[in-house]
């Protein structure tokens, strides 16, 4: 009894440390990173962010980066921003991958940029679970979580 319920329990726990992140979705055969924060903070204080740079009040690219994590590729995307009463939403969309060692039949080429989609977009639409265990979808979450929260400023004069 003690043996199935083991077996059963790392089976769960493999398949969740493999599942993808919530918050990415697949739009008309893209997939977008789309996350809904409450703060009344207008938008514009993003502006200041180093590794943002806006096109228009709402839209734009992150800049070149992999956020120093040498599992991560360098890329680039596109963000959106839309804002109500007390809350906003980022969407995250067109992420470009650069310098890839890809295995092709018979040997490795180098794929100068990529799109996510050609990497973890299975040919019915859905996202395919990560290979080799790197959860790719859960640590850009994490940096773009991050990347889109607004922080607080101390405006103490001490």
């Amino acid at each position: 009894m003690r043996k199935n319920l083991l077996v059963v329990a790392v089976l769960c726990l493999s398949s969740i440390g493999f599942s993808q992140n919530k918050n990415f979705v697949v739009e008309d055969r893209l997939m977008v990173w789309r996350l809904v924060y409450e703060d009344p903070t207008p938008i514009s204080a993003l502006e200041k962010n180093f590794r943002l740079e806006f096109v228009t009040d709402s839209t734009g690219f992150i800049k070149r980066t992999n956020f120093e994590n040498r599992r991560l590729n360098q890329f680039t995307a596109e963000f959106k921003i839309e804002s109500k009463k007390d809350k906003y939403r980022v969407s995250v969309h067109n992420i470009i991958f650069f310098d890839d060692l890809i295995r092709t039949k018979t040997t490795f080429q180098t794929i100068p940029e990529y799109t996510i989609e050609s990497q973890f977009m299975k040919n019915d639409g859905t996202i395919r679970k990560a290979p080799w265990g790197l959860n790719l979808t859960e640590i850009l979450n994490t940096y773009f979580t991050e990347l889109f929260t607004i922080k607080k400023t101390d405006n103490s004069d001490w």
